[in-house]
């Protein structure tokens, strides 16, 4: 049973999260074109192919302090189509007070290649990928992250 606290910050997580599912189409194909890829709104179905021209457009980029929330932002919105697509997954926000990832935006439910039980949080995976030292490697975080939550189950 979630304390009255909980439930309103589920409430206001699930508000958020709608407004974010919203804006994530658009957004991520404004990003793949601003790094200048094209037909970007390809990446809408397939993500996996656009994975290692994003990486090298990301790998050494210094990013501005007024656009890295924005570029956070877009990163979790490619790596979490990434692995809604390859892996047959699906957005959703935790709702179990236990977990800790209650009220963020997760994908999971994978029906192929992670765990059904699997879940990634793509904003700590982009937030992951701006911590590392320049070059950074998409690629290798995404394979990382694959083979962690394979090895976890």
């Amino acid at each position: 049973m979630l304390t009255s606290e909980q439930e309103q910050q589920l409430q206001r997580s699930l508000a958020a999260f709608d407004i974010y599912y919203d804006e994530l189409g658009g957004a991520l194909v404004g990003f793949v074109e601003r790094l200048g890829m094209q037909p970007a709104h390809e990446v809408l179905g397939n993500a996996a192919e656009y994975l290692p021209y994003i990486d090298a457009a990301m790998r050494t980029i210094a990013i501005r302090d007024e656009s890295w929330q924005w570029v956070k932002t877009m990163l979790g919105y490619f790596l979490g189509e990434y692995f809604v697509q390859t892996c047959a997954g699906c957005w959703y926000v935790e709702t179990r007070p236990q977990s800790p990832h209650f009220c963020r935006t997760m994908v999971g439910g994978f029906e192929t290649g992670l765990p059904l039980d699997a879940a990634i949080e793509p904003e700590a995976l982009a937030l992951a990928f701006l911590a590392q030292a320049l070059p950074r490697e998409l690629v290798s975080l995404v394979a990382a992250t694959e083979a962690g939550l394979a090895a976890q189950h």
